[in-house]
């Protein structure tokens, strides 16, 4: 009987092995009606189950087998790699601790243990777990790969290259590495040698879909759309459902003018791992371009602020539909809103959201990006949009203006804003420029130049006055993190705004006031490519760069124009 028991087992790890779930799982059965106590089996079963989904199942059959047998180091280290897909982390380090505990030199458990460390936040503790399981066993390459991970996140990048280096030493047809690899050095932004380890990668393992994916955006990058494209569909081809790939192709044909298209591939960003901030779970039906005549819509902003003020002038379109309209944004902009657009009911957004949006009797619902599928298909739909669409206190603005005058003699008042804040470290970086690179246009005469800028920037201002002389005024008053109201009323009582790419272009373009918006060499889809001007906002002038990073160029050519600007009438809008 014992024999037998011990063949069973022996053919069901055979065909675990083999990748043969239901024979392996068949086989344990088998075992178990004979010895309902083999901890062999319940161990094997609870591995099986753990690779079909069934989790809760996992857990209790390998819990079973340690109860039979405490020393099983490997049911322990099994049992933590199932607590952390399900996302019980300090249950699954527990687990790791009582395998190390029972062999400290179990370097696949201090790998596993590193996993979890890492996926709690925890670097260091991380990063420690790691090196024990090197020292135990050198060669392990799949150590350096999560090392490099660890690293990466830490923004120590030249560390990270060098662990997936290792990696790839020790194992050279790691794809995963070579990916791992490409997005370091694309962080980097070295994408000609991100784009050769993707290659590599792909060499090695054809159907990486992530590879193309990852491929795609380097490409992009390097403003190469057209290979940056066929990634994005060899992706897709492998994944038809692979969702950052539709994403990305979608705001990659946007960015291009294919509306048509590029608005469809957009609307698989709500199924993308980290999909936009601002997602909702509204119970109306998603509206889908049916007709809306004397139906209601509930309209909810979504992503950055920036995102909400200018997907606000797709708003009127909607109302000539002759619609019932309520609109969800970002409590700060309620006002401004509401003063904006008086025929739209609008409330802010609330965690759980305000009951009366929860109301059946609303028709439909949809979040403000995906009105463009059906408000603006083509450029032609783009020229109903008027010049200003959001309205600030007349009063509060010439109070404003008023003061600014007495303290700048008159001079041309002109507000600028250098930076962008957001969640995405390398896009905001490439968007941003440093106040040095501002000289030559804050030392021209005839102006008077206000910090626009949101955020702390008193130490900045500060630096910038003592190493150059140069002064911008900060107005104490206006704070625009907590007033959107008053903020929008500083702008308009502006003469001139020069920006980068953030919420302080979105204000200004929406207020209809002259804008100069500053752009990396690849901007986002927003302001398409090779054009100075901008089908969202009429009034904006766009500024790009010529070669990736380099805005001496772009200040340079600001510079010229606001010498123009300052010597011709003040009032010609193209300008």
């Amino acid at each position: 009987m014992i024999m037998d028991i011990e063949k069973r087992l022996d053919q069901a790890v055979a065909f675990h092995q083999a990748g043969q779930l239901s024979k392996a799982e068949r086989l344990c059965q088998q075992v178990l009606a004979d010895n309902p106590r083999n901890a062999d089996a319940l161990h094997l079963l609870g591995v099986v189950a753990y690779q079909v989904g069934r989790h809760e199942i996992a857990v209790n059959l390998i819990t079973h087998a340690i109860e039979i047998d405490p020393q099983q180091i490997e049911a322990y280290n099994n049992l933590g790699i199932v607590f952390k897909e399900q996302k019980k982390l300090e249950k699954s380090i527990q687990t790791y601790h009582k395998a190390i505990e029972i062999n400290p030199d179990h370097a696949e458990a201090h790998y596993n243990l590193g996993n979890a460390y890492q996926e709690q936040g925890k670097s260091e503790k991380s990063i420690q777990a790691y090196h024990k399981a090197i020292k135990i066993q050198p060669d392990y390459a799949e150590v350096y790969n999560n090392l490099g991970i660890v690293f990466k996140e830490q923004g120590k990048l030249e560390k990270s290259i060098q662990a997936y280096h290792k990696a790839i030493e020790i194992k050279p047809n790691y794809a995963e590495a070579y990916n791992n690899l490409g997005n370091a050095y694309q962080e980097q932004g070295k994408s000609e040698k991100s784009i050769q380890a993707y290659h590599k990668a792909i060499e090695i393992k054809p159907n990486y879909m992530q590879v193309y994916n990852n491929m795609g955006n380097a490409y992009q990058e390097q403003g190469e759309l057209k290979p940056a494209i066929q990634a994005y569909h060899k992706a897709i081809k492998i994944q038809p459902h692979f969702a950052e790939a539709h994403n990305n192709l979608g705001q990659i044909l946007l960015l291009l003018g294919n509306f048509h298209q590029g608005w469809e591939e957009y609307e698989w960003r709500w199924q993308c791992r980290n999909s936009p901030a601002g997602e909702r779970n509204f119970p109306q039906p998603l509206w889908n371009g049916s007709n809306l005549h004397g139906k209601s819509i509930l309209v909810w902003t979504e992503q950055g602020l920036g995102d909400e003020i200018m997907f606000a002038n797709l708003l009127d379109s909607l109302k000539k539909i002759g619609t019932n309209i309520i609109v969800e944004c970002e409590k700060r902009l309620v006002p401004f809103f509401q003063r904006s657009f008086p025929e739209i009911q609008f409330a802010p957004r609330e965690n759980p959201p305000n009951s009366r949006l929860l109301n059946s009797d609303i028709d439909y619902q949809i979040p403000i990006g995906s009105l463009g599928q059906w408000l603006r298909t083509d450029e032609d739909s783009f020229k109903q949009n008027r010049q200003s669409y959001l309205t600030t206190c007349a009063e509060k603005s010439e109070q404003i203006q008023k003061r600014y005058k007495s303290l700048a003699d008159d001079n041309i008042l002109v507000g600028i804003s250098w930076k962008s804040i957001g969640i995405k470290q390398r896009q905001t970086l490439s968007k941003s420029t440093a106040l040095k690179d501002w000289t030559s246009i804050l030392s021209q005469r005839d102006c008077h130049f206000i910090n626009l800028q949101y955020g702390d920037t008193e130490p900045e201002l500060e630096q910038f006055q003592a190493v150059t002389g140069l002064r911008i005024y900060h107005d104490q008053e206006i704070d625009p993190l907590q007033n959107l109201d008053d903020f929008a009323a500083q702008v308009s009582a502006l003469d001139l705004i020069i920006s980068t790419s953030n919420t302080t272009a979105h204000i200004a373009g929406a207020l209809g006031k002259r804008v100069w918006t500053l752009l990396p060499y690849m901007p986002d889809w927003r302001w398409m490519l090779n054009r100075n001007d901008t089908l969202w906002y009429p009034c904006m002038r766009l500024f790009r760069q010529h070669t990736i990073g380099d805005w001496n160029d772009v200040f340079q050519r600001v510079s010229l124009a606001l010498e123009q600007y300052i010597m011709n009438d003040k009032t010609d809008p193209k300008l």
